[in-house]
């Protein structure tokens, strides 16, 4: 397959991630919200502005489970095929990535404040007092509303394995399961998730977690994964 010739170049820790094509316009990564601590929360195009289809992965949103941002790192440095576009978004919840902490600042879990199904939840699944009360979830929200991913990569761990979300694409889940070495299983639905909002409100879309193993990956582990994202890309 043919694909065009891009290459991100990142800038300085707190400016704004720039990418450019040869002989193209210039991009720029997107700040699309802040955090409850003021800290922004940045999206990276890879790839055609123009593409019509978009996958986004998102690296980090409990911050005690931070393995995939190796992942989103690797993948500012792809190529992706011809059509689409990757948005690729390290930390929703920076704060909690900062602090090594599962909920944003105020300790809520960003992954239980959905709308689909959102129930109020204590503890260390603290859903929040509302559905969407965090700001890091609307920013979410409004990204994926505005973009309308093909398919949306959400990495967790640490239970090792590509987690088949009801409603989304079974082919393109076990793709992305085979592709990067792991096994797929389906579990039990969860209030308030992400994944489990965007499959409802976007019929025909694809939104998946992939539960990465406990600690860092391997250099060969973000190879594999990283093939799988564009295995998945290739295929929409």
């Amino acid at each position: 397959m043919r694909v065009a010739a891009w290459t991100v170049v990142l800038a300085l820790a707190g400016t704004p991630v720039a990418a450019h094509a040869a002989g193209g316009p210039p991009l720029r990564g997107e700040v699309i919200g802040r955090s409850v601590q003021d800290r922004p929360i940045r999206v990276v195009r890879v790839g055609d502005p123009d593409a019509p289809r978009k996958v986004l992965v998102v690296g980090c949103i409990h911050g005690t489970e931070p393995a995939g941002l190796a992942i989103t790192r690797a993948l500012r440095r792809v190529v992706p095929p011809d059509g689409v576009q990757l948005l690729v978004l390290d930390r929703i919840n920076p704060d909690g990535c900062a602090a090594g902490t599962r909920g944003n600042a105020r300790g809520v879990d960003l992954n239980r404040n959905f709308p689909r199904a959102w129930r109020p939840l204590g503890g260390v699944f603290d859903s929040g007092p509302r559905a969407l009360s965090e700001p890091e979830s609307r920013a979410a929200r409004a990204l994926i509303r505005r973009e309308r991913p093909s398919v949306s990569i959400w990495y967790h761990q640490a239970l090792n394995w590509v987690d088949l979300q009801p409603g989304s694409n079974l082919r393109l889940m076990r793709m992305y399961a085979r592709v990067s070495g792991m096994r797929a299983a389906v579990t039990p639905p969860l209030p308030g998730t992400v994944v489990r909002w965007t499959a409802h409100t976007y019929p025909g879309r694809t939104a998946f977690v992939v539960e990465l193993p406990a600690g860092r990956l391997s250099s060969a582990a973000v190879f594999r994964h990283r093939r799988a994202v564009l295995a998945l890309a290739s295929e929409l």
